[in-house]
């Protein structure tokens, strides 16, 4: 299954120094990388046509939906005439984000994947056309055409992102390996039972945090819920060395985790025992004798137990209760970017000295040679995104403002079904790895290529 070699593309380009040339190739890197992902998937209508997860549409509506996002918000900035767009883009737009998936069922009358193919190769046109035409500028207001260009793109990359746990429930038969997909890690180190948390939790001094940008027409593309300024003092914490391995989430997985309701304590957490969970994180799968295989994006293999395990907000607020511990606060994410790295900038200075940006294929090993590790020693960022506590709001609910261009972008899902994370994962690209900048979000019952910090209070 051919594909487009994999450019790499940590961080959003600034508006300061953005040239056509350069915008052309971010474009085509982003585009070109969500392609090479779905290349990977045969073309089967169990594997395209079949809804993978109880609360997503089949692959093709993925397919065709980012393409189809970037030809309606070309046309409201004005850079698309409204005589190229048609009612497909329309039907592709929306997405169905159910609270039960039995809303889904009635809906079955998808596109081909030939013809998804055929629109998303239309639509790269259109978009080439318009980066050769829109103005370019150092500030953008949140209507400017440039803005709407690159809402498109880093749209695409969460997608991605959303994307590969998706690909990741296709059987393996009907999927391999694309060219130009980087390898997953094959480091090995450590058995399920090395990496039981007894190293030793790192101190957090916590004080004084500040974070968000109250410029709008900042140097840089951000999503609404970006919008505005935060500060607070944060009390002294503990934190874990390292997010939660595969190995140690065993010990919860054969401690009947699953099983033990008053564990489960986040909004909507019954239906997705009830409905979604196999009793397992979506990242594995069920061997012979009781024993587990690690199900990659394209490729099983043995368990990685090192490797930081990658669960739903379900899993990992069900976790942190039965340890004894809670997760991350958003203010405490930046408390300890601020004592481990000096804080967002200096992690967005060394971005590519950590697994985030497909350099790799997967996570690696929790504190891996060469893994960049903070002043305590702590092994935070990248390899996978972690779950925060917090339910999804705006920064600043005092200056919050709808994104006029995507009015449903943050808005419809605040609230305690909606979980926020932060830091990046292996496949963050864009804005998605601007680390302290984005602020990525998910419904509780989705698996996301994200982990478990575990905190306690200071002792």
């Amino acid at each position: 299954m051919p594909g487009t070699p994999i450019a790499r593309s940590m961080g959003r380009p600034l508006l300061r120094d953005l040239s056509r040339q350069q915008l052309t190739g971010y474009f085509t890197g982003t585009w070109n990388t969500y392609e090479t992902l779905f290349r990977g998937v045969a073309d089967a209508p169990e594997a395209y046509g079949a809804r993978v997860h109880p609360f997503r549409l089949p692959l093709v509506f993925y397919l065709a939906h980012t393409a189809a996002f970037s030809m309606r918000k070309l046309a409201l900035a004005g850079l698309v005439d409204q005589s190229e767009t048609s009612e497909f883009d329309e039907r592709m737009e929306r997405g169905v984000s159910p609270e039960d998936p039995d809303e889904l069922a009635g809906l079955t009358d998808w596109p081909s994947t030939d013809t998804a193919w055929a629109y998303r190769k239309r639509v790269h046109g259109i978009v080439l056309r318009a980066i050769k035409n829109v103005p370019l500028s150092t500030a953008v207001e949140p209507e400017a055409p440039l803005r709407a260009l690159l809402m498109a793109i880093e749209h695409e990359n969460i997608h991605l992102h959303t994307s590969i746990p998706l690909v990741r429930l296709v059987p393996s038969r009907l999927k391999e390996t694309p060219q130009g997909w980087p390898a997953p890690v094959r480091e090995r180190r450590g058995n399920p039972v090395a990496f039981d948390g007894g190293d030793g939790f790192v101190p957090c001094r916590g004080g004084p945090v500040r974070f968000g940008d109250p410029d709008i027409e900042a140097d840089g593309f951000q999503w609404d819920n970006e919008w505005g300024r935060r500060e607070t003092e944060v009390a002294p914490f503990a934190v874990a060395p390292h997010p939660v391995t595969n190995g140690q989430f065993l010990r919860f997985v054969e401690d009947g985790g699953y099983e033990k309701a008053d564990l489960w304590t986040t909004h909507g957490a019954q239906l997705f025992l009830d409905r979604v969970s196999d009793g397992v994180p979506n990242s594995w799968l069920r061997a012979d004798a009781g024993t587990y295989r690690y199900r990659g994006v394209f490729a099983d293999s043995d368990m990685p137990w090192d490797w930081p395990v990658e669960v739903s907000r379900h899993e990992a607020v069900a976790y942190a209760n039965w340890a004894g511990a809670t997760l991350l606060s958003e203010e405490q994410f930046h408390a300890l970017l601020d004592q481990e790295f000096g804080g967002a900038g200096q992690v967005t200075d060394r971005i590519g000295d950590f697994n985030i940006g497909l350099q790799h294929g997967s996570p690696r090993p929790v504190r891996a040679r060469g893994a960049v590790l903070g002043r305590g020693g702590t092994d935070f960022v990248g390899n996978v995104a972690l779950w925060l506590k917090d339910d999804f709001t705006a920064l600043d609910a005092d200056t919050f403002r709808v994104d006029p261009l995507y009015p449903d972008f943050s808005e419809p899902w605040f609230g305690r079904e909606t979980g926020l994370l932060a830091g990046a994962s292996y496949a963050a690209r864009g804005h998605m790895a601007d680390i302290g900048v984005m602020r990525d979000f998910m419904q509780n019952h989705m698996d996301q290529l994200a982990g478990i910090l575990l905190t306690r209070p200071a002792p």
